[in-house]
């Protein structure tokens, strides 16, 4: 048997080398060579700890046969054992209670075992097993040896583990940059951001969700891991599954079997869910979504890991805030055009109006607009155009100028926040019953002078914003434009017509 000598030489040599390599197969190849040299066994094999499934996980061996590999499953008895006793040593390895598959054992020549922990930080990560052919008694100083050089083993494993972390956190970064640069296709985008996060991290599954601020829920947009049946289960309520990510601060669901918190228990039972992270996605500080990762086994997200995923989610709230931007100025553009193509094509008023209605509706998806214009010098409006409203509440009587609109009839586009509370606001019930919530009303002009107001009702409560304002308060004076064109042609028409009545009248002078 080797002396005291002879081990602190090995564990000297093995430090030497280790100080030389970030290469974690290398490292998990000296550490088997250091074993077998001076503890003469059958085999040797290293054990990695798998957060995703709570077991080790063998990952290198010199010694056993392909056919003891092909059947070797995943022992997860050693955790507990290893956790609480130190190590685990079995004199006779196919006999041994705390043991599976002791005939395959028995098959392969196996008679005792030995196993070490391989520990960080008091934080188990992996077991270094030596098997022998003939029953054994292991000395302190071979257990010793063992241990120590695991131990180096496990500090070089994790300092490789954390290299390797750094590279792939960058190469997410990178990926994700050149993607968004690359392509405005968002669900592309978010599919590949989840795929490689799940894969870098290790986890079960990973899916992106955006809001939809006018049905009040979640809509998927991207998912990597989930089965089918999983991602038809139902739609997600803000209210109930992501409250505190809505509010803008990472959430760690440690168990979603058991957290009211989580919506769809069952469902998430029967998909292996076990834990969740769930972090904002942000535009301009607004939380527009979540992206969330789910484990198959309890875990526990990492400051580092909660770090990263917040600051990939925040890339991908500019990646949406970039192609969002991209795509208003494409449906601000094809707005004017079609409203300057139906101006220069008809004089069909409430046509232009009703096409205005729905398009601008459509784009800033809003529950519904309409066009109302001053009946007459009375105080009233007349409604032109509408989209998205019932008839039932189109009849709900008259609107008078100086209730209802009188900011907007001044000139000046006017936001109310909250039908229910806000004074300014006419017929107040039937607006709740409607589901109205927030309007902007913006000013139609011909000549400076305000002839009537676009209107856009939304289903939930809004804060339109400057730019929205702007557009909207564009539209309307486009639309003020084509009444204007459409006044001028009438009044042409009603001139000819006068002048063709007094030529007829003279037609005895000639």
């Amino acid at each position: 048997m080797p002396g005291n000598n002879e081990y602190f030489q090995a564990v000297c040599n093995i430090s030497r080398v280790l100080g030389t390599t970030l290469n974690q197969d290398e490292i998990l190849a000296l550490i088997i060579r250091s074993a077998q040299g001076l503890i003469k066994g059958k085999a040797v094999s290293i054990l990695l700890f798998d957060e995703e499934t709570n077991e080790l996980v063998q990952i290198a061996q010199e010694g056993l046969s392909p056919e003891y590999l092909r059947q070797f499953s995943r022992p997860s008895r050693l955790v507990p054992i290893l956790k609480k006793e130190g190590y685990l040593y079995a004199r006779d390895a196919t006999s041994d209670p705390r043991l599976d598959h002791h005939e395959m054992k028995k098959a392969e020549g196996i008679a005792s075992l030995l196993v070490v922990p391989i520990m960080i930080e008091g934080r188990l990560i992996g077991g270094l097993s030596l098997y022998t052919d003939t029953p054994r008694e292991f000395s302190e100083e071979e257990i010793g040896f063992l241990s120590a050089i695991a131990a180096q083993g496990g500090s070089a494993i994790e300092h490789a583990r954390l290299v390797e972390r750094l590279r792939e956190n960058t190469r997410l970064f990178n990926d994700l940059s050149a993607n968004i640069n690359a392509s405005l296709d968002l669900p592309k985008i978010f599919h590949i951001l989840s795929a490689d996060l799940a894969q870098t991290m290790k986890l079960k599954a990973a899916s992106v969700l955006l809001v939809d601020e006018e049905q009040g829920s979640l809509e998927r947009v991207a998912s990597y891991g989930l089965s089918e049946k999983y991602l038809n289960k139902g739609p997600l309520s803000l209210e109930k599954s992501v409250a505190e990510t809505m509010e803008g601060k990472p959430v760690v669901i440690k168990n979603a079997a058991t957290d009211d918190r989580v919506q769809y228990l069952k469902q998430k039972r029967e998909e292996g869910i076990v834990s969740i992270l769930s972090v904002p996605i942000k535009t301009m500080e607004k939380v527009i979504g979540v992206l969330r990762l789910y484990s198959g086994a309890p875990r526990d997200f990492t400051e580092d890991e909660i770090m990263l995923v917040t600051a990939l989610a925040y890339h991908g709230g500019l990646a949406i805030h970039n192609a969002r931007l991209i795509e208003q100025v494409k449906e601000n553009t094809r707005l004017f055009h079609d409203l300057s193509t139906n101006i220069n094509s008809s004089l069909d008023l409430p046509k232009i109006f009703h096409i205005l209605a729905a398009d601008i509706a459509e784009t800033l998806k809003v529950k519904a607009s309409s066009v109302l214009l001053v009946k007459d010098a009375q105080g009233s409006l007349e409604l032109v155009a509408s989209y998205g409203l019932s008839e039932r509440y189109l009849h709900r009587g008259p609107l008078s100028l100086e209730k209802s609109v009188t900011e907007t009839l001044e000139g000046k586009p006017v936001v109310i926040k909250n039908v229910a509370t806000d004074k300014r606001v006419q017929h107040r019930k039937e607006k709740q019953e409607e589901g109205i919530v927030s309007i902007l009303s913006a000013p139609i002009k011909t000549k400076e002078k305000v002839i009537g107001v676009l209107r856009l009702y939304s289903g939930i409560p809004r804060e339109f914003t400057k730019g929205e304002i702007m557009l909207v308060t564009a539209l309307a004076n486009q639309g003020g434009l084509a009444i204007q064109n459409a006044s001028m042609y009438q009044l042409l028409q009603d001139d000819m017509k006068d002048l063709q009545e007094d030529i007829w009248s003279h037609r005895l002078w000639f």
